[in-house]
């Protein structure tokens, strides 16, 4: 483990915005071995943590062989600079004996009555805040050019059904003859076996060129639909998440 703060990494308040839009909640029981944090990307000495579960970062983390949890993991699952444990009894930071680990007593002392253990980030540096404040710039790009390629495709598709395919398919398969007059004057039987070849061969020609058109048009629709399906079932989403952490990440 070991995603310190970085412009590739999604920062806190990130990871707090994916859990609201994509919860997944934790199991009924913590596992053994294991010790369940709540970690606050903010927080006030003296305010009562548990009154805001929802403002908390979640996970059951996996205890050291000694029954030790080693803050590094914490860190590193949600890219922090520092961590610190709430002390719920006096409501405020938790001085470790042993920096960088919480040891068994102290696990047991800290957690509340459902075992969670509560965690804060304090205050990061100077880099730091200018760190996630770059990354912050890069995703909202990263979130409009999504969003001016998602409206292109979908006015896009629209013309197409709207103009395009569905225009084409309906002209295209419409009967010539419906059994009404036509407004076309009589012609003599001769006239008509002399023109029908060259109309027969003008009709194929437009036929053609209109099967062809037909055949394009679908082919961008089903691109488009393919594009969509892929962005929406997540293919894309690997774009994304590579580019949170590497340029958006979710």
């Amino acid at each position: 483990m070991g995603n310190g703060p970085s412009i590739f990494v999604r920062t806190p308040q990130e990871h707090l915005e994916h859990m609201w839009k994509n919860p997944s909640p934790l199991a009924y029981s913590c596992p053994p071995r294991h010790v369940r944090v709540y970690l606050l990307p903010e927080w006030t000495q003296g305010k009562n943590p548990i009154k805001e579960p929802w403002a908390a970062l979640k996970n059951d983390f996996a205890l050291e062989p000694t029954g030790e949890l080693n803050l590094k993991k914490v860190k590193g699952k949600w890219a922090l600079e520092r961590c610190s444990a709430i002390d719920l009894e006096r409501m405020q930071p938790f001085e470790e004996k042993c920096k960088g680990r919480l040891s068994p007593l102290a696990l047991k002392v800290l957690a509340d009555s459902k075992g969670v253990v509560w965690m804060y980030e304090p205050t990061p540096s100077e880099d730091t805040v200018s760190i996630r404040a770059d990354r912050l710039r890069i995703v909202r790009q990263y979130d409009a050019a999504v969003e001016r390629v998602m409206e292109a495709t979908l006015g896009r598709i629209s013309k197409l059904l709207d103009n395009g395919v569905v225009g084409e398919s309906v002209s295209h398969h419409y009967p010539e003859h419906s059994g009404a007059d036509t407004g076309i004057p009589d012609v003599p039987q001769e006239a008509h076996s002399k023109e029908a070849p060259v109309k027969g061969n003008a009709g194929k020609a437009e036929g053609s060129k209109t099967s062809v058109t037909l055949y394009q048009q679908q082919r961008q629709l089903i691109f488009f639909a393919a594009l969509l399906f892929l962005f929406y079932s997540g293919a894309l989403g690997r774009y994304a998440q590579f580019g949170r952490d590497l340029t958006f990440g979710w």
